[in-house]
């Protein structure tokens, strides 16, 4: 698909014609800053993941048991503070993305390759842990998790892999198409 599908009023990214009553979105001064700030967090949030990628495997496995006793010791609420911090940026971009305008095709689909990607990839850290990689009691399953991941990276190739080429098109996408560069 070329450009023209971008913008075309008629159809959708997908040349699907519009329903005739249709609110037509993504074409307003507000539509545009709403963009614009999408762009801008979903390119910082997804250097940030490729960051996380590269983390796994070039930090030593002391430096990441050293993180995770910090961040499950007793009195902690790392976790808890990070979780809630990325929910509220998660419902940030959903606004953002249906004020910019969605189209419900592309959404759905990325909602369940996303969550299915991340089921899978849990999935692979199911094998019990050597008593040396295991977490000090009391042990969670998300410490358990948590650990289990820091633990073999490795066993998830194959979804890190699919994340990041996917992650390196978002990059790629945004930088040429939201941003303009790399245009000739």
């Amino acid at each position: 698909m070329g450009r023209e599908g971008i913008c075309d009023l008629a159809t959708t990214p997908f040349r699907e014609t519009r329903w005739p009553d249709e609110k037509l979105e993504g074409h307003g001064k507000e539509n545009l800053l709403s963009s614009l700030v999408l762009k801008i967090l979903l390119t910082i949030y997804i250097l940030y993941a490729l960051l996380k990628f590269f983390e796994f495997f070039v930090r030593s496995d002391d430096a990441k048991i050293r993180g995770l006793r910090m961040v499950y010791s007793e009195n902690s609420h790392v976790i808890r503070v990070f979780d809630n911090a990325i929910l509220v940026l998660m419902l940030i971009f959903v606004g953002l993305l249906f004020a910019a305008g969605v189209e419900y095709l592309s959404f759905t689909t990325g909602l369940l390759v996303g969550m299915s990607i991340i089921q899978i990839y849990f999935h692979r850290f199911s094998d019990p842990l050597p008593a040396e990689k295991s977490p000090d009691p009391p042990i969670t399953a998300l410490k358990m998790m948590s650990y289990s991941i820091q633990a073999n990276p490795g066993k998830a190739w194959k979804e890190l892999v699919f994340m990041t080429v996917l992650f390196a098109w978002a990059l790629y996408m945004l930088a040429a198409r939201g941003f303009g560069l790399f245009h000739g």
